[in-house]
């Protein structure tokens, strides 16, 4: 079975702890096998400069909104972010796919690995189908 080790300047473990040199050893499936003392030879290992840290996950998500991001005030409360949401109704469905897919992309990017989306309707599955990102679906309307 192949097996793959990396490195970096300093690994954060996921429980409050920082390791340093150090070697994370895991298989073709990215499984988490070992971590280990940096050897002697280290020709074998993929070094990063930076950090290594588990993936982040995203608990309250409204990916259908995405293109509302920056243009809805925050912070107050339920029923002005309602009547503003109603304001954004006639966006054409391109450009919400087009944000949707955006929004995928940049959590991603920023090490996020699973989202609890709240959802009303179906504009996300397509995205979420494709995505490298675990999504948790919780539906608004039933």
């Amino acid at each position: 079975m192949p097996f793959y080790k990396y490195s970096a300047d300093k690994i954060y473990d996921g429980k409050g702890g920082i390791l340093h040199d150090v070697c994370i050893i895991t298989n073709e499936n990215d499984t988490i096998l070992s971590i280990e003392p940096l050897p002697a030879t280290k020709d074998d290992i993929l070094f990063v400069k930076g950090w290594i840290c588990p993936g982040f996950v995203n608990t309250h998500c409204h990916l259908e909104l995405s293109h509302m991001k920056g243009k809805v005030d925050t912070g107050t409360g339920l029923l002005p972010f309602l009547q503003q949401v109603v304001s954004f109704r006639e966006i054409p469905i391109e450009k919400i796919l087009e944000a949707i897919q955006v929004a995928d992309r940049e959590m991603y990017e920023n090490g996020i690995v699973a989202v609890g989306d709240i959802s009303n309707k179906s504009d996300t599955s397509f995205t979420k189908e494709q995505s490298n990102i675990r999504y948790y679906t919780f539906c608004g309307n039933v």
